[in-house]
């Protein structure tokens, strides 16, 4: 793999936000908006610490399509009469697939403060997770979605893992634990998922079991990503910003490593579900100013091994690469009023919608927040056509 890209920084789920990542948004206002969001979406400690609970999938208040079961799901009134307070912010997003997806809201409180929850949604079943005064990272576990109050460090000494929650909906019901520390390791397993935007770490759904991945050389990772083969992919760097694409195909034992792009920093990936074809932004030279600078897109159908470049834009306003298993991709590009949906291997851009604010796939299906909005906004073809839902 030959000329690859950087880290970067998004979702949700930080423990560290990277400096640079603030460098690559589309512009001021959306720049200060998800620095808002993505504060909410990471360190975060639950007022109420809970043992390991599994309840049976029942008729719930808002449910559209009653489960089989009998018993009905708990409803937690604080985490419901945020959801739906006209007031509350939409602070994350995360499919499993089109049906399935977890969504965390946020409120204002006297102060300066905010509260936060999260609702959970499987193939019309919901469920809320607690209120947190510090946020939830949303996540995708195979077909299932999880809700995580994480710590504010892996330390193991840290008072807040008392109260780090885990909140899933699954074919089993409503899943409820604490999370709990433990040593870092250098391999995780197979049934573990993976966190990045910051140290990476390996998160156990079954047991509850949190803890910090060690790979040589990196210090922090961005957007983890596992194909249909088990290979996880990932962008790796050091706190210099300078960073590679990384992968192993057994659990960490084993690293292989490509040079996203000599002399660059930063840089974004998107992997297609079968690991064949993947979509990079290519990062700025450090001395160059991230508002002046064009850098290529390009794409790979083989894995890495050969690439081609199929457009060059602006860094600051080039973002979310996706990638397809038929050998094509996405990429948007929004600078004031050029707006372009960039398809590589796929031919001429469309023009995206005016208030899409970013892109990540789940399969054919590609979803992204809404700019200045409190609504999803997904295409199911590709970026042709796109449709406006309010996750509550």
């Amino acid at each position: 793999m030959s000329e690859l890209k950087e880290l970067s920084w998004e979702v949700q789920e930080t423990v560290q936000p990277l400096p640079f990542e603030v460098l690559q948004r589309r512009g001021v206002r959306r720049r200060r908006r998800r620095q808002a969001l993505t504060g909410a979406g990471v360190v975060v400690a639950v007022t109420l610490a809970v043992l390991a609970a599994v309840l049976p999938l029942g008729t719930v208040t808002g449910t559209e399509k009653p489960p089989a079961a009998g018993v009905s799901i708990p409803v937690d009134q604080a985490a419901e009469k945020l959801i739906h307070n006209q007031k509350s912010g939409f602070a994350g997003i995360a499919y499993a697939s089109p049906t399935r997806w977890a969504a965390t809201w946020m409120l204002a409180q006297p102060g300066y403060t905010w509260n936060y929850a999260a609702v959970l949604s499987r193939d019309g079943v919901r469920t809320t997770a607690p209120v947190s005064k510090t946020g939830y990272a949303v996540v995708a576990d195979g077909d299932d979605v999880l809700a995580l109050s994480t710590p504010t460090s892996m330390k193991g000494s840290d008072p807040t893992w008392a109260q780090a929650l885990m909140v899933a909906l699954t074919d089993k019901g409503r899943v409820e634990k604490k999370l709990h520390w433990a040593p870092p390791t250098n391999e995780f397993g197979d049934g573990d998922v993976l966190l990045g935007d910051g140290p990476l770490r390996a998160l156990n759904p079954e047991t509850g079991t949190l803890r910090e991945v060690k790979i040589p050389g990196v210090d922090n990772i961005y957007k983890p990503q596992r194909d249909s083969t088990g290979r996880w992919w990932m962008v790796g760097a050091r706190n210099s910003g300078v960073g590679n694409i990384y992968w192993t195909d057994d659990h960490g034992k084993t690293w292989g490593h490509s040079v996203i792009s000599p002399g660059r920093v930063h840089g974004q990936l998107g992997v297609s579900p079968d690991g064949k074809t993947l979509v990079v932004i290519v990062g700025s030279k450090p001395e160059m100013s991230r508002l002046d600078e064009e850098v290529p897109l390009r794409l790979s159908t083989d894995r890495g091994h050969h690439w081609t470049t199929v457009a060059t834009r602006n860094s600051t306003y080039l973002s979310s690469p996706v990638a397809f298993d038929n050998g094509t991709g996405l990429a948007l590009y929004q600078k004031g009023p050029d707006r372009e949906l960039l398809r590589p291997g796929a031919g001429t851009p469309f023009t995206p919608p005016t208030d899409l604010g970013g892109m990540t796939a789940v399969g054919d299906f590609v979803y992204g927040m809404q700019y200045n909005g409190n609504q999803v906004i997904t295409s199911t073809d590709h970026g042709k056509t796109w449709k406006y839902f309010a996750p509550r």
